[in-house]
């Protein structure tokens, strides 16, 4: 929404206002004398945008000013903001007053009066500036706490008062303050669009899904939990069943085992008093003891086949180094590439007798590529036999689980028999694992499905891991990086056009230092190493001005309005020309500072009517373009404070 200053209003102890009118969407001057009240006005914005501590110049400007008022266009409607003077020592004045409406009245100040107070004002402001909920977590780490962009913030892209505008260590209005400093440079990526409007909600999202997801793997963990102990009890009751002649299904899963006590359960009690089944006392005990022994056998099998392949690795390894180590002093053998065939010395050039038979310079070529061609071949084969081993430690695994699971189900027949060897009739024996069977399964609790559970969970997972890289510190820097590289061009046109030292030089603004860099071929030269306080105002006009046509063209949530307070100060001191005529300046300095005021002319023309820039100024330029900007001028005893206003009691 855009946000602009109609009216500056004050008033006085006995009732009496003093107003400002402004153009909107245009550039407003204010010229005129030292003390005439010119530096108060940026600060008055500030105090009526909330600010927890009154910086309005001690003098008149308190003391004759009892409310001090802003009438602000936002978006098709208007407002009014009035925050009363502090009294006695106080820093600042809870007591505000704010009118909403498609048109405001001025209020008489008899009509003043506490509406709301600092944090209300706040909330307002920032719904006025466009402000959605945001919020900067910083990185893990970090120990200061999540931050959210407001319209106090923003503000600080819109002031830019005497005392700044001409420093080569600052860029922005209070960021000598190392709390303003980091906040700034927490919430600039919000401001410039980097982190988006959308930033917060799939933050919440991505909050409420990863409790979503906790939620169901806590419950997938608790039903697998309740299975896995409930494996062992079926097991141990099927192994029970089948030593008794009840059933004679094995099963490996829990799902399995169920199914198979469940058709246990439904043997008549009849039918088992009937069985004849006198063989199969023992009958489980045995198979679980051939079980057994056929998977300690495949264990020892496995055992005896790693340990073949480790050796031949071992083997192998032991090879490739030899043969390393072989190729190694074969390789020389490269110093006599261009050598003839004869048997002559390669370093004496003297015949060798033939007799003596050594190798020619062929056959030692002819055994470094056989020694590299085994080699390669070793190399190869190494991965094909990690492979081969981790495969047989796989199966080995297999085979353990087996034989824990036959050592339980071993244990229950054998618990089972001891008591069922006291009976004699082996019908009663069935009877009693019978009924041990039906009240397990009769005491089943409902294991849903997890398979559905597991799919929402995958399909939530999914998500968050695309939340999660849009909302990486990465992405929010790539998007920043492409922004501030746009405003790069923006500056390096401008800063040729105010002729700045530098202009040759690729520029940017520097998000971490909050600072401008000319990236030079010797190195990037930050705007505190830069020379001369022209060049200091230059580089702080081409950058707000860069900011200002960013944020009004992608409508980010900053007032559109700048101040800049006497910017012509470092060519004009006001006591070296009382009039502000410049005459008394060098030709080179007027061109200057026309250059820059055109500069500002152009920027605004360009945006209008989204972009209103207010300039306080000691310079009084005789150009029609100039003078029809100007809205006041505070010389002959014309203050912003009336001097016939009388002081507070």
């Amino acid at each position: 929404m855009t946000v602009q200053i109609v009216n500056f209003v004050l008033y006085s102890h006995d009732g009496r206002q003093r107003k400002l009118p402004l153009e909107l969407g245009r550039v407003n001057i204010i010229t005129g004398s030292s003390k005439s009240g010119k530096s108060a006005l940026s600060e008055i914005v500030n105090y009526c945008f909330g600010s927890g501590k009154c910086e309005i110049p001690a003098g008149p400007i308190r003391r004759k000013v009892s409310w001090y008022g802003i009438h602000l266009r936002i978006g098709e409607g208007e407002a009014f903001i009035a925050r009363k003077c502090p009294k006695g020592g106080a820093q600042s004045s809870e007591e505000c007053y704010v009118q909403v409406a498609a048109r405001v009245e001025i209020p008489a100040a008899s009509d003043l009066r506490q509406t709301t107070n600092v944090a209300g004002l706040l909330a307002l402001l920032n719904g006025w500036c466009g402000i959605d909920a945001n919020l900067h977590e910083p990185p893990a780490g970090q120990t200061r706490p999540p931050l959210s962009a407001t319209a106090r913030h923003a503000l600080l892209f819109c002031l830019q008062p005497q005392d700044v505008i001409g420093q080569k260590t600052i860029l922005f209005n209070g960021t000598t303050n190392s709390w303003v400093h980091q906040a700034l440079k927490d919430t600039l990526p919000y401001f410039l669009g980097a982190v988006d409007d959308d930033h917060i909600r799939r933050r919440a999202e991505l909050r409420r899904l990863n409790e979503q997801l906790r939620s169901l793997e806590r419950q997938i963990r608790e039903m697998h939990s309740l299975r896995g102990e409930g494996i062992s009890k079926a097991s141990s009751l099927l192994a029970q069943a089948r030593d008794v002649g009840l059933s004679g299904r094995v099963a490996d899963t829990w799902e399995g085992a169920v199914a198979a006590l469940q058709e246990v359960a439904k043997t008549p009690l009849v039918a088992v008093d009937s069985s004849v089944a006198d063989d199969v006392e023992g009958t489980e005990s045995a198979r679980l003891a051939r079980e057994r022994q056929e998977l300690l056998s495949q264990q020892q099998r496995i055992r005896e086949e790693i340990e073949s392949i480790q050796s031949v690795e071992t083997e192998e390894r032991a090879y490739s180094v030899e043969s390393n180590e072989q190729r190694a002093r074969l390789s020389a053998i490269g110093i006599f590439e261009h050598s003839d065939a004869s048997h002559s010395c390669p370093l004496c050039l003297q015949r060798v007798p033939e007799a003596s038979h050594a190798p020619t310079a062929e056959e030692v070529s002819s055994d470094l590529a056989r020694v590299s061609r085994q080699l390669d071949t070793v190399t190869r084969v190494a991965p094909q036999v990690e492979n081969a081993v981790a495969e047989l430690k796989q199966r080995l695994q297999t085979v353990r689980d087996r034989l824990v699971k036959n050592r339980v189900e071993e244990d229950a027949v054998r618990a089972s028999d001891e008591k069922l060897r006291a009976m004699q009739d082996s019908s009663t024996r069935r009877a009693l694992v019978l009924g041990k069977v039906i009240l397990y399964v009769e005491s089943l609790p409902d294991f849903p499905d997890t398979s559905e559970l597991e799919s929402k969970a995958a399909s939530i997972r999914t998500r968050c891991e695309e939340l999660e890289s849009q909302l990486s510190d990465e992405s929010v820097r790539e998007r920043l990086d492409s922004i501030l590289a746009r405003l790069a061009l923006r500056m390096s046109r401008w800063a040729k056009e105010l002729d700045l030292e530098h202009a040759d030089a690729s520029l940017r603004l520097d998000a971490k230092n909050l600072t401008v860099v000319a990236d030079t071929d010797e190195g990037p030269v930050p705007m505190s190493q830069m020379g001369s306080a022209e060049n200091w105002v230059g580089y702080h006009l081409i950058a707000h001005l860069a900011l200002h046509e960013w944020f009004t063209k992608k409508s980010r949530p900053v007032p559109r309005f700048l101040f800049l307070d006497q910017p012509s100060q470092v060519y004009f001191p006001p006591e070296q020309d009382r009039d502000g005529r410049l005459s008394s300046g060098r030709l080179e300095d007027r061109t200057a500072v026309i250059r820059m005021f055109m500069l500002v002319l152009e920027v605004v023309r360009e945006l209008a009517p989204q972009m209103q820039v207010i300039i306080t100024e000691h310079a009084d330029i005789i150009e029609p373009w100039y003078q029809s900007s100007v809205q006041e001028r505070w010389r002959d005893g014309v203050k912003l404070v009336p001097t016939d206003w009388p002081v507070a009691d």
